[in-house]
């Protein structure tokens, strides 16, 4: 065995030790994590995922939208009547906000090898990692307010909602971290693309100071927070939910969509259609529909009144193709699941024409793509198989390709 391996070898077995020790130190306190809560939020790279930006989830009673009537706005403009009709139940996030310059800091390079299947560090600055399910679990042992960090992937909505009725905070317990009604978000992921934790009663960002974004993060967090007596009656939910302190790493290459990134993405749509349009993920970059769960959204600009440039409406990209697989599994990858039924996501109609939205899956990517209603047309199919060999062979000039 050479001095490498040994090497490699002793860091795992300090990595599976320090594991384990973390993990007893939610019951017995022997293992101080260090505190950083009197810094302010502290963020590693992330070139992909950063430009979604964070928001945090208000709800707003919005007069004039429902998603529909949206989506009709882009070709035919809104209907007055219906404007004045529908306003009751809309909630508008906030257009995400881009995160703070984010710091160079990365693990040590002893530490880099040393990493989950999906990139996520097992060691943050000489601290164990652990993942999402190992901290749910601990809201059923932890025994003090000792914090811990934890690995998970985060789902951050933009955009507007259609949104049940939110009657407010409780009267009897008035700063309650549990929330009644409106939109209730879902935000962490065990695993990219994988049915996300619902928050209410579980986990809270109420005390995170920094933004948020979509995409794989190292969260500091904790369980039993003395804070727990604002929530009044409701103060052994609050004690037992999981509280994310900080941020502390948000992503860098391993972790970046492979193996079509977003340029390959914008490149091989304009190369299938060049009046695509498809913009990079960003604050104002929300709308078109093509959504899925731990996805990067590309829209193209939407101009209320004009007629569709392009039959190309949209794409999400995910950080692998499991990852997919995961966020949309009932979708047959190709052109063959293209036209199938149950990739049609929506049926529109306007002034300008009729159209299904269907989904079309190539790798780790979804394109949403406009076609006549009901059984796609042989024009329609041509342009499919058009837009897969175009992102086939942008994987293979970006030497990405499976």
């Amino acid at each position: 065995m050479t001095e490498r391996d040994e090497s490699k070898l002793e860091g795992r077995i300090r990595i599976v030790f320090m594991e384990e020790l973390s993990l007893a130190s939610a019951d017995a306190a022997s293992f101080e994590i260090k505190s950083r809560r009197s810094r302010p939020p502290r963020h590693a790279g992330r070139a992909l995922w950063a430009p979604l930006g964070g928001v945090v989830a208000i709800a707003a009673v919005v007069a004039g939208l429902v998603l529909a009537q949206a989506r009709e706005a882009a070709v035919s403009g809104p209907s007055p009547s219906a404007t004045q009709s529908a306003a009751a139940s809309l909630t508008v996030l906030p257009t995400a906000t881009v995160p703070p310059s984010l710091s160079t800091a990365t693990p040590t390079t002893a530490d880099a090898t040393l990493r989950y299947d999906d990139g996520i560090p097992k060691v943050w600055d000489g601290q164990p990692v652990i993942r999402w399910d190992r901290a749910l679990a601990m809201r059923a042992t932890a025994k003090d307010a000792t914090p811990v960090l934890v690995g998970a992937w985060l789902n951050v909505p933009v955009g507007v909602f259609s949104c049940p009725n939110d009657p407010g905070p409780d009267p009897s317990a008035p700063d309650s971290w549990v929330r009644r009604g409106g939109c209730q978000f879902n935000y962490v992921s065990a695993d990219a693309g994988a049915t996300p934790t619902p928050q209410s009663g579980v986990t809270t960002f109420r005390f995170y100071q920094g933004n948020l974004a979509t995409g794989p993060a190292i969260m500091r967090i904790h369980i039993h927070d003395p804070r727990a007596t604002e929530c009044g009656h409701q103060r052994s939910i609050c004690d037992d939910m999981i509280v994310v302190d900080d941020v502390l790493w948000t992503g860098d290459a391993a972790t970046a969509p492979h193996p079509l990134t977003v340029a390959d993405v914008i490149a091989a749509t304009r190369a299938a259609s060049p009046a695509s349009g498809l913009r990079a993920p960003a604050s104002d970059v929300w709308g078109c529909g093509a959504s899925a769960t731990d996805g990067l959204m590309m829209c193209p600009p939407m101009t209320p009144g004009v007629q569709y440039a392009s039959p190309i409406a949209g794409a999400a990209v995910l950080p692998s193709s499991e990852a997919l697989t995961r966020a949309l599994p009932t979708l047959q990858p190709g052109v063959a699941g293209a036209v199938q039924p149950s990739a049609v996501d929506w049926t529109e109609g306007g002034s300008f024409g009729s159209w299904d939205y269907r989904r079309l899956v190539v790798d780790n990517v979804m394109i949403l793509v406009r076609t006549s209603v009901g059984h796609p047309s042989g024009s329609d199919v041509q342009f499919l198989q058009m837009l897969v060999a175009a992102l086939k062979s942008q994987e293979a000039a970006s030497g990405t390709a499976p």
